[in-house]
């Protein structure tokens, strides 16, 4: 039999008639929230029973950046949605941050610039007390000063003289790389190294920072790339030129160590000055 669509009480429900109404919506909204705090509770009473458990209040025990590093990877790779990973990323920072506090409170400090303090407050947060000092070599004292509980960030542009060279002679090293995330487009894109006093974690970086110099800067470079290296920063004076080298873990020291047979460079190797993990690569944001 043929006719008029079914009316009345024998009519489907249109796909209209199921959508969620608004405030349906904010009720799962709500839920949702209070359940994330409710967890954020909950993590706190585990980071104070580590304090007990760990002893993680002595300075610089509670920093673990592998550990950062591969949670941000986990993080990553199981993300979808329309929620920009940079959102979710400074979220997580903000939490990593404030329970590293709360284990060991610590302090950052960082080198001119309002990009730099940008960088800063993104990675580490605003529980975490924060300064700013004239320029890097008085980040790096005040680093050494606070004996494992100061943390510092420095930009790694051109023009601010060989910072790193004694990084292998005065205790402060190299203990991170930020971004975290490499994304064209996003925010806080300032290419940046967190400096410390040696850390009680154990975790081995995936490159190693080595501060060569060189008589000559041109015939420096190739033979760096020979052993797998790449410059991360130069400074260059005529001929000759400093240079702070990464290098995968997986090059000997030995390998090293040859470079100053190289005559024609005339490499001097001062020594390593930390390690990083390198930046988790994305496409455009």
């Amino acid at each position: 039999m043929t006719g008029n669509a079914p009316q009345g009480e024998f009519a489907p429900a249109s796909k209209q008639d199921d959508a969620p109404t608004l405030d349906e919506l904010r009720q799962r909204i709500d839920k949702i929230d209070e359940t994330i705090h409710r967890q954020l509770i909950e993590r706190s009473e585990i980071v104070e029973a580590l304090i007990a458990v760990k002893r993680t209040d002595k300075p610089g025990a509670a920093f673990r950046p592998g550990r950062e590093v591969d949670m941000m990877r986990r993080l990553v790779g199981r993300h979808r949605g329309i929620l920009p990973i940079t959102t979710v990323e400074h979220l997580w920072r903000e939490i990593i941050a404030t329970f590293t506090h709360m284990q060991a409170p610590y302090e950052v400090v960082v080198a001119p610039g309002s990009a730099l303090r940008d960088v800063a407050r993104f990675y580490f947060g605003f529980t975490v007390d924060f300064s700013e000092r004239t320029d890097i070599e008085a980040v790096k004292e005040k680093v050494r000063a606070g004996k494992g509980r100061v943390l510092g960030v420095v930009a790694n542009e051109e023009g601010q003289g060989v910072w790193w060279r004694d990084l292998c002679k005065d205790g402060v090293q190299v203990i991170a790389r930020l971004p975290v995330i490499a994304q064209t487009g996003r925010p806080v894109d300032v290419d940046a190294f967190v400096l410390s006093m040696p850390l009680m974690d154990t975790t081995v970086p995936d490159m190693r920072l080595v501060a060569l110099g060189a008589g000559n800067a041109a015939l420096a470079v190739p033979e760096i790339e020979k052993i797998g290296g790449f410059i991360v920063a130069k400074e260059q004076d005529g001929e000759a030129a400093d240079f702070l080298v990464a290098l995968p873990f997986s090059v000997a020291d030995v390998e090293i160590e040859a470079l100053s047979q190289q005559k024609e460079a005339d490499f001097t190797i001062h020594g390593e000055v930390g390690g990083y993990w390198p930046p988790i690569s994305l496409p455009s944001a």
